[in-house]
């Protein structure tokens, strides 16, 4: 892996990262409205759309840690004290953590009780988990702590973007936006 050789992201990160952001705010979105709407077709719509999404999350998740292992990420900016480092790096392994446990729970409670579990309406992806109600509720319920959680860290992560833009005016949110370029150190 490296490290700190460009002082921005690649546009592959770029992209993956803004994807992600909007997926997941689909996601929070949708997963919120389904237990405020009766049953009916469009509640069966947005289940699939919810369970679709989720994997392409997982996916993409997975393909990022790739990306990232390969190509490393940008060193903090100078001046960034010790603590905000920790929180920043910590975060972050969190935020990849929960993106990949929570639709992998999701899955799972969904291959559990609602069998069977199709990507895009079509292509089968149930996982190998007994069916069992029960159980089913139990890893819901992780499922929505964990959502919670990572909104949660998703807030925190804005929110320190921000500061770095507009109370610091330092680089730290625009190597992550589009159109801004990659250069050595």
């Amino acid at each position: 892996m490296t490290t700190g050789e460009t002082t921005s992201y690649t546009g592959v990160q770029k992209l993956l990262h803004w994807l992600m952001a909007i997926l997941v705010v689909v996601m929070v979105g949708v997963g919120l409205t389904l237990p405020r709407i009766g049953p009916g077709p469009v509640t069966n719509a947005l289940y699939e759309i919810h369970k679709s999404i989720g994997m392409l999350v997982l996916a993409l998740v997975l393909v990022r840690l790739a990306i990232r292992w390969r190509l490393g990420a940008p060193e903090p900016v100078p001046g960034m004290p010790a603590w905000q480092r920790w929180a920043a790096g910590t975060s972050h392994v969190l935020l990849y953590a929960l993106m990949i446990l929570v639709p992998i729970a999701g899955w799972a409670a969904t291959a559990a009780c609602c069998r069977p579990v199709n990507f895009l309406w079509t292509v089968p992806a149930t996982l190998p988990v007994p069916a069992d109600n029960a159980l089913a509720k139990q890893v819901f319920q992780l499922h929505f702590a964990m959502a919670f959680v990572l909104v949660g860290l998703v807030a925190v992560h804005v929110a320190a973007a921000l500061h770095h833009h507009f109370a610091r005016r330092d680089d730290t949110l625009r190597r992550m936006l589009p159109g801004s370029r990659s250069s050595t150190r």
